[in-house]
């Protein structure tokens, strides 16, 4: 089932009860990688692709009563963090954000930029939450890429754990200047960690290349790019689609984005279609392997 379509009923006063929802291992939420300091370079409207794909694939999520979103490792300056707050706030003017990050000094310089319904706190996959605070949305952007893969699966679990029932973390990487991202949609199901596929979003500038895409594959996905692993075999089948219908490149490269996903998604299970989303340059992939 896709956020989209629903969030299963939660108690905010109990979300861990048992015979309701379900119960998060302590251990998981407690337990995870060694946190690393981020490097901090960011750039403006860097997410900007992701924060609206956000606020369409899952449009009630962040509308929910005393839900809150976190941006987990904003960087240096939080300049991504007050444009995701700033979107989704003219959407949901109730809206909670919590910027985190591990270094002090970056905390306090955050903090001065601090406005109603957005702040910032120092921690790590370990998240400084209050109590009767239930995270639907985190966002943890270029932050596991120096993981090894373990470690960014066990970072995953570790998140999601301390979630609401249901809460969507988007964990990926973009080039530096966000123009070319992949974004794994995880959940926090009953049992544990449930992928709702890969999300691959880039701007029109330049000529289209699904393999452009690799570089920014997610960690537990990037070093499975070989022959008989299917995310390299959707390469190569989205590689197909992209040279059968190379004529569309005439009329531009949003079209003929659109021309190979939908030629792609003849062939292959779990491909999205809305032509609104492949025209703002997202493609969902909710066929795609996790771990």
């Amino acid at each position: 089932m896709a956020l989209s379509a629903g969030l299963l009923e939660w108690d905010a006063g109990a979300p861990n009860r048992r015979g309701g929802v379900w119960m998060s291992d302590w251990n998981v939420k407690s337990s995870g990688p060694q946190a690393h300091d981020t490097r901090g370079k960011t750039a403006h409207q860097r997410l900007r692709r992701l924060d609206q794909f956000l606020l369409a694939f899952a449009p009630g999520l962040l509308g929910r009563t005393e839900a809150v979103a976190v941006d987990l490792g904003y960087g240096r300056v939080p300049i991504t963090t007050l444009e995701w707050f700033e979107r989704t706030r003219a959407v949901h003017s109730s809206i909670r954000m919590v910027g985190i990050e591990r270094d002090a000094d970056r905390v306090e310089a955050a903090c001065s930029v601090a406005v109603q319904g957005l702040e910032f706190r120092r921690g790590d996959f370990q998240m400084p939450l209050e109590p009767n605070e239930h995270v639907v949305v985190t966002r943890a952007m270029n932050v596991l890429r120096q993981y090894d893969e373990d470690a960014a699966v066990s970072a995953h679990k570790q998140i999601l754990a301390q979630m609401a029932p249901m809460g969507l973390l988007a964990e990926g990487t973009c080039d530096p200047l966000g123009r070319i991202m992949v974004v794994a949609l995880l959940r926090n199901g009953p049992s544990g960690v449930v992928s709702e596929g890969l999300l691959f979003a880039r701007s029109f500038h330049g000529e289209f290349e699904p393999r452009q895409f690799q570089a920014v594959l997610p960690k537990h996905l990037i070093h499975r790019m070989v022959d008989g692993e299917p995310i390299e075999a959707f390469f190569s089948a989205w590689s197909r689609a992209a040279a059968v219908t190379r004529a569309q490149a005439e009329f531009g490269t949003r079209q003929h984005f659109v021309a190979a996903a939908e030629h792609l998604a003849l062939g292959l299970e779990g491909v999205e279609t809305r032509r609104a989303w492949l025209r703002n340059g997202w493609l969902l992939w909710r066929g795609a392997p996790y771990p």
